[in-house]
């Protein structure tokens, strides 16, 4: 049963010191709001540009190398156009290219070609089937994926061979030219950026899962022999690959258990939108504001562990952020301007981290916002929910349950007598997350409506339910914008709907 709490009650909670910059806006939260805008707008924008020049890449190599040439042997076009990707880094004399060298300026058109095969290569090598049967039935045709299939606790999780595979067949070779400082340019720059990009959701879905149930655990009775390479597997992806991805190690495993799910976007919650309008984007871009400066230094991270005497927790934080601080460092002495690439990497991250947040945790029930799917959101699309990352509102119940389970759970919870699911649905095959986020920010509910199904609003009435998700869109325990600062705000949520991705395809 809901506990319909107090408006009082819930805004004493979502004004909690630990919420600094989402209360009542002030000349300071105002400036903060103005940083944190243009660093989220920079990331979008950037964001923005790469995909529609690799996407301009990948649609003129459309037309050379047709995409079922490439369903023979992905990872074989994979590695291939990775290599040469590498190679046409290496073209120009200088940091710069010279855009007023034919010679050069053909090399720019070459390495976007390049990056546009990349991404169609990493997005057929990495893509899955809707059903487990199919998922089941690709790992077959896989030796690497059969293999870890045979001696993986869960057999299914094999299926996340391939995107540690394709992410380091991506991102370890221009580590490397990044950190050597006569190979480190500006397309260098440019083909990491892009390629980390290209790779950050599929490992976070990974890596979410591993948090809960490590991928690379052995069945009871596998041999001694794939017991050493799954260990081995495992490390390289918790240490690794994690530092090839702008990840510290432990990080997010201890704020995503030891936080998020025990607070559960509660105004303790470090990741928390209760006092954030989620059609705003200066709130957006001060919650990212502050996940970033926690990416980088643990602060609020740290300080919920301490009040909470998580002392094993923090002293994981500590290792993990020293583990990614000394590598940092370790770049600087060999490449000062690689390290500063490397840490902005990762500083840009909260702005990603705000992205997934709002999307999954941006409509909450004001009246009911405690439960699970009073303020948590299901994308529906795959029978297994993306790996088991969009059926969200499942994970929040049983968290520690395998994501293979996740489809059962939803099926009986959508299957109830009443009017469905409690909590909102949202058709992803129809309109992904950054399509909503961009209908978020441009205010437009009856967009979202079309695609949304929120218990007790009957079917039938869009207007009703376009009520509703405003509702449910609104800060909670905290003044939204009004005057002037409502005014810019407006216009530069619209600006960053317009720049902002609706989908990603290449």
């Amino acid at each position: 049963m809901a506990k319909n709490p107090s408006q009082a009650t819930i805004a004493t909670r979502a004004l909690a010191p630990e919420n600094v910059g989402a209360g009542q806006p002030t000349v300071f939260t105002n400036l903060i709001s103005a940083i944190a805008a243009v660093i989220s707008g920079y990331f979008i924008v950037g964001a923005g540009i790469l995909y529609w020049l690799i996407a301009a890449g990948g649609a003129v190599g459309g037309w050379i190398i047709p995409t079922a040439l490439i369903r023979r042997h992905p990872l074989a076009w994979l590695s291939a156009s990775s290599a040469a990707t590498v190679a046409l880094t290496q073209t120009i004399p200088g940091f710069f290219p010279d855009f007023m060298n034919p010679r050069e300026i053909l090399l720019q058109i070459a390495m976007l070609l390049a990056l546009g095969m990349v991404a169609r290569s990493y997005l057929i090598y990495t893509e899955y089937a809707d059903s487990f049967a199919g998922l089941d039935a690709s790992m077959e045709k896989r030796p690497v994926e059969r293999w870890l299939a045979g001696v993986l606790n869960h057999r299914l999780d094999a299926i996340f061979g391939r995107i540690w595979i394709a992410n380091s067949i991506l991102m370890l070779p221009l580590t490397i030219l990044v950190i050597l400082p006569q190979t480190f340019n500006y397309f260098v720059i440019l083909a990491h950026s892009a390629c980390l990009l290209l790779g950050l959701f599929p490992q976070e879905v990974v890596e979410h899962q591993n948090t809960h149930t490590r991928v690379f655990s052995p069945k009871v009775d596998a041999s001694p022999r794939a017991k050493r390479i799954l260990k081995a597997l495992q490390f390289y992806f918790e240490y690794g690959l994690a530092l090839l991805t702008a990840r510290a190690p432990d990080f997010y495993r201890v704020q995503h258990v030891y936080v998020h799910h025990v607070e559960d976007n509660g105004p303790l919650d470090t990741h928390t939108t209760l006092p954030y309008h989620r059609t705003s984007f200066l709130d957006f871009s001060r919650h990212a504001f502050l996940q970033s400066i926690d990416l980088v230094s643990g602060v609020r991270l740290l300080s919920y562990l301490v009040k909470k005497g998580k002392t094993r927790q923090m002293r994981e934080v500590v290792r993990g952020l020293v583990i990614w601080w000394a590598f940092i460092l370790t770049v600087a002495i060999i490449n000062p301007l690689g390290a500063l690439y490397l840490f902005v990497s990762r500083l840009l991250g909260g702005t990603y981290i705000t992205l997934i947040t709002f999307y999954q945790h941006g409509l909450v029930d004001p009246n009911d916002p405690e439960p699970a799917h009073g303020h948590t959101t299901d994308f529906v699309q795959h029978d297994h929910g993306n790996l088991g990352f969009d059926y969200h509102v499942e994970h929040h119940h049983r968290p520690a349950r395998h994501w293979t389970w996740y489809y059962e759970e939803h099926a009986r919870l959508a299957g109830k007598a009443g009017n469905g699911h409690p909590a909102v649905i949202i058709q992803k095959e129809r309109f992904g997350p950054l399509a909503f986020m961009a209908a978020l920010w441009r205010k437009d509910y009856s967009e979202i409506a079309r695609y949304t199904h929120v218990q007790d609003v009957p079917a039938g009435n869009p207007a009703e339910l376009a009520r509703v998700l405003e509702e449910r869109a609104r800060p909670i325990g905290a003044a939204e914008p009004s005057g002037l600062v409502a005014g810019v705000d407006r216009v530069v949520s619209r600006a960053m709907a317009l720049a902002l991705p609706k989908s990603f395809s290449v």
